[in-house]
């Protein structure tokens, strides 16, 4: 089934070096105390190109060295750690682009950068559904009476506080894509954040690999045993 479940992809690089191309043309027409949100714009799209070549130059291959397997397009990777704080971004640029007339993207290729968080947040979704089928093999026990114990020991497994542990092993969270501000938050936000990062890459793993590679990487969240007393 995993096979035939791909997306269209939009071609993000594409876009973002025509519209920070258009961007800049722009801001050089403008009087100068009127091109302070182009400036911005043009900055906030040099931070997603500075984040995605991280992502696709070092995080994602050592994340397939990790799960011994191939991720595919650099895109789709790039696409799972965009968060919701980038659609301002461009529904920004939207909304100005409509009114002035400069951007040589459409209106539609505007709504698909706008909602590259929603596609991340289907992989995370995709991810959640697959783990919980994928850690069978690591979490059965052959013995009946033991078949209440199922549920408890799949949330070892996939509970937040311990996918956060191979985000952090992964060096997920600090480069996601957003532009979230910069204000203390709780363990238990985080660790969700952490959490929904690596079912992301769970997502793409099952549409390349199925349960089958979902179920081999699943040693990497083997929960650490308790500690002695």
């Amino acid at each position: 089934m995993h096979r035939w479940l791909t997306w269209n992809l939009p071609g993000i690089e594409g876009r973002l070096t025509t519209l920070r191309e258009d961007l800049v043309r722009e801001t050089s027409a403008l009087p100068p105390g009127e091109s302070g949100k182009f400036g911005r714009w043009v900055r906030e799209i040099e931070t997603v190109f500075a984040k995605a070549a991280v992502i696709t130059g070092t995080v994602q291959p050592e994340v397939e060295a990790d799960l011994g397997y191939s991720l595919g397009d650099r895109e789709q990777f790039v696409i799972a750690m965009f968060r919701p704080s980038t659609r301002n971004l461009f529904d920004e640029i939207a909304e100005d682009a409509r009114s002035g007339g400069w951007c040589t993207l459409t209106d539609a290729e505007l709504r698909d950068l706008a909602h590259l968080h929603e596609a991340a947040g289907a992989l995370a979704w995709i991810g959640d559904a697959a783990l919980k089928i994928g850690l069978l093999p690591a979490i059965w026990d052959q013995e009946i009476a033991n078949a209440g114990n199922l549920t408890e020991n799949r949330k070892a497994y996939d509970r937040n506080s311990n996918l956060a542990l191979l985000c952090d092993r992964w060096s997920l969270y600090e480069h996601r894509i957003h532009f979230d501000a910069e204000i203390p938050r709780s363990a238990r936000t985080i660790n969700h954040a952490k959490g929904t990062l690596v079912e992301s890459v769970f997502g793409i793993l099952f549409l390349r690999e199925g349960l089958k590679g979902v179920a081999s990487a699943t040693e990497l969240l083997r929960p650490p045993p308790p500690r002695r007393r």
